[in-house]
């Protein structure tokens, strides 16, 4: 059930109908957590009985780990919850991807192996609730918050179906407090929630499947297209992948506030960024949030020198660049933005040593060169993300970089 489609509006009213038609706060968190089950359950019923059983062992998990008196044991506990959900990700979403990967270097070694393709089937949001179990388990490992006694809450915490296929990335300390307060209509939250749902409708249908018509078909024959309608897509496909994703994210937090839940604001103007750390304090913002915190800073952050941070860097990136899917595409993406990260690093130490330069790049005018740049590196990268194999987006950036014109303009012109 999408969004934007007639099953999910019809069930989507039917929950807010009968939620808060409902006098009890208790009824209503079951009723929530059956419904998200079952919006689960429509995408494959035994995929939503697994995550049912992780998340109660995770919840167990937590527990145990905040009664532990020794650090051995917590540190066990943690390894066991944080393992379990790694390992559940690797499985269904990357495991085919790791084989063939495999079988490729063994083949290049001269080995002429042929590993086989498992057949597994994708869990629609699986990055996003693996993410938010590991924080949790994290989060009450540091201290930072209570283990969850209330097994409906928790589940809820994970199964809530408004952030389940495109996010946001929904932190315990933020929703948890939420399911425990007594909600109360109102108009003015209900407004805010219509508002969000159909702005995020709009950019999703309107703008983002409209683009993708366009989009799609030069992306499938890469080579037929010259440097014009190269870089006339790239900067369509930026702004599909924006309106797609983020009208997701308004659809979410529309469908959230409906229901009397605020769900974490997922996009800031991203292409508005002045820099490429600007800009990803902007994009996706939960999820780099949460590598910031569960990852960046864990292996050190920026507080251990400047080769440090760049090692940080290229290791949280490159795993971001992979969390977005299993293809040797969306590795090289986050590759590309840890070294556009790293030069914004040295770029801004350059300035530092140069006042004027650095005063007139906030100037009204330096700003807005500064965010054009920001906006095109970003959309140069994206045709990497974008490309079904290395081979096509190297193409395709060879491309914008060296004119040439479309294969039907010079047939035109040859006949």
């Amino acid at each position: 059930m999408l969004f934007c489609s007639q099953n999910f509006l019809l069930f989507f009213l039917a929950v807010f109908v009968v939620y808060w038609a409902l006098p009890w706060q208790r009824a209503r968190v079951w009723l929530l957590l059956a419904c998200s089950f079952v919006f689960y359950a429509t995408w494959n019923r035994w995929l939503a009985c697994i995550i049912c059983v992780t998340t109660l062992a995770d919840y167990v998990i937590a527990i145990l780990l905040e009664s532990s008196a020794t650090p051995t044991r917590k540190k066990l506990l943690l390894f066991a919850s944080v393992g379990m959900n790694l390992a559940l990700l690797c499985y269904f979403k990357y495991v085919n991807f790791f084989l063939h990967s495999i079988e490729g270097a063994l083949n290049a070694a001269g080995a002429g192996v042929s590993l086989p393709t498992l057949s597994v089937i994708l869990p629609i949001g699986i990055s996003f609730y693996t993410f938010e179990a590991i924080s949790y388990t994290v989060d009450v490992y540091r201290g930072r918050i209570k283990a969850e006694r209330n097994l409906g809450h928790f589940m809820l915490f994970i199964l809530f179906f408004p952030h389940l296929i495109a996010g946001p990335i929904v932190r315990a300390a933020d929703f948890l407090p939420q399911i425990r307060r007594a909600k109360h209509w109102q108009w003015t939250r209900a407004r805010v929630g219509l508002q969000l749902f159909f702005m995020g409708m709009i950019k999703k249908i309107v703008i983002a499947d409209r683009l993708a018509a366009m989009v799609d078909p030069v992306f499938a024959h890469a080579s037929d297209y010259g440097t014009g309608t190269t870089w006339t897509i790239m900067i369509a496909w930026a702004i599909q992948v924006y309106c797609d994703f983020s009208g997701y994210s308004d659809m979410a937090l529309g469908c959230a506030h409906l229901l009397g839940y605020r769900l974490t604001q997922n996009f800031d103007m991203p292409y508005l960024a002045v820099n490429i750390s600007d800009f990803w304090r902007r994009w996706h913002m939960s999820l780099g949030s949460w590598l910031r915190d569960y990852l960046f800073i864990p292996l050190g952050g920026s507080r251990a020198g400047l080769w440090i941070t760049c090692r940080n860097l290229l290791i949280t990136m490159t795993l971001c660049g992979l969390w977005h899917g299993a293809s040797w595409t969306f590795v090289l993406f986050g590759f590309l933005q840890a070294l556009l990260l790293i030069g914004h690093v040295l770029f801004r130490r350059f300035c530092e040593a140069r006042p004027s330069l650095d005063e007139m790049l906030h100037t009204p005018v330096g700003a807005a060169m500064r965010i054009a740049l920001t906006f095109a590196t970003f959309c140069i990268t994206l045709v990497v993300f974008r490309a079904q194999t290395l081979s096509i987006g190297w193409g395709m950036l060879q491309t914008l970089f060296v004119p040439r014109a479309d294969k039907a303009v010079l047939a035109t012109e040859a006949g």
